[in-house]
């Protein structure tokens, strides 16, 4: 398997081939070699703001480590578009600090923002949201509605924050954020991004369709669990 290791940093994170021309960036962002796009889902921004707004005593670190995780992204991958596939904000409360955001982003690269389920009328408005994206073959929506599902197709959306635990059985316990392909069709596939927030935890994901690979996400590693799938894309 062809490993892409980013060259900037010492315990540098990977990007892992998960497809022809496709990478899985550890930092939980989907990468287009070939078409130049990279795609990150949930980024739920403005988070803590929120919850402090509401009373709750919550650092003030998972915008700023957001907004910089983003920056390197564009750095070291160079696309030609950033693709936001939905709750780009936390819900209400982070209207102006996420269109600060994204002005700050489209003064680097285009920005597609991909309507979520979190992101309210005023931000849609002024953020001009899209309810869906397509890029040859790729078809992304948040993943909150019902898909969209066509011969040849592949739809990535975000919004069921896919997870994974691992457990040695000696009492250590790890929660992976995943990015899960499965069947959604006998034409279309469905790729669930792992959740871009470092506040989003995330769960174990189920669906009736057949599920064909699930690739965990470590700071410094991307690994499949699906072994096969591993194969076909070395």
């Amino acid at each position: 398997m062809r490993i892409t290791r980013m060259k900037r940093r010492p315990s540098s994170p990977v990007a892992v081939p998960v497809a022809p021309d496709l990478l899985l960036d550890s930092r939980r962002a989907l990468v287009h070699t070939e078409q130049h796009w990279l795609a990150v889902a949930d980024l739920h921004f403005g988070y803590e703001a929120r919850r402090r707004r509401e009373g709750a005593l919550m650092p003030d670190w998972g915008m700023a480590q957001g907004e910089q995780a983003l920056h390197d992204l564009l750095t070291d991958h160079q696309p030609q578009r950033l693709i936001l596939v939905g709750d780009v904000m936390d819900g209400a409360g982070a209207v102006a600090e996420t269109l600060a955001l994204l002005e700050r982003l489209r003064a680097r690269v285009e920005v597609v923002c991909v309507e979520g389920n979190h992101d309210r009328a005023g931000l849609r408005r002024a953020g001009q949201f899209l309810p869906h994206w397509q890029e040859g073959a790729f078809w992304f929506e948040h993943g909150h509605l019902p898909l969209n599902p066509a011969p040849g197709r592949f739809v990535i959306t975000g919004h069921e924050h896919p997870a994974v635990r691992l457990a040695d059985g000696a009492g250590l316990r790890l929660k992976l954020p995943a990015l899960v392909q499965e069947q959604l069709t006998s034409e279309c596939e469905r790729w669930i991004l792992p959740a871009f927030s470092p506040w989003a935890a995330g769960g174990e994901y189920s669906s009736p369709c057949p599920r064909l690979a699930t690739w965990l996400c470590a700071p410094h590693r991307v690994w499949p669990i699906d072994r096969s799938a591993a194969q076909e894309a070395a």
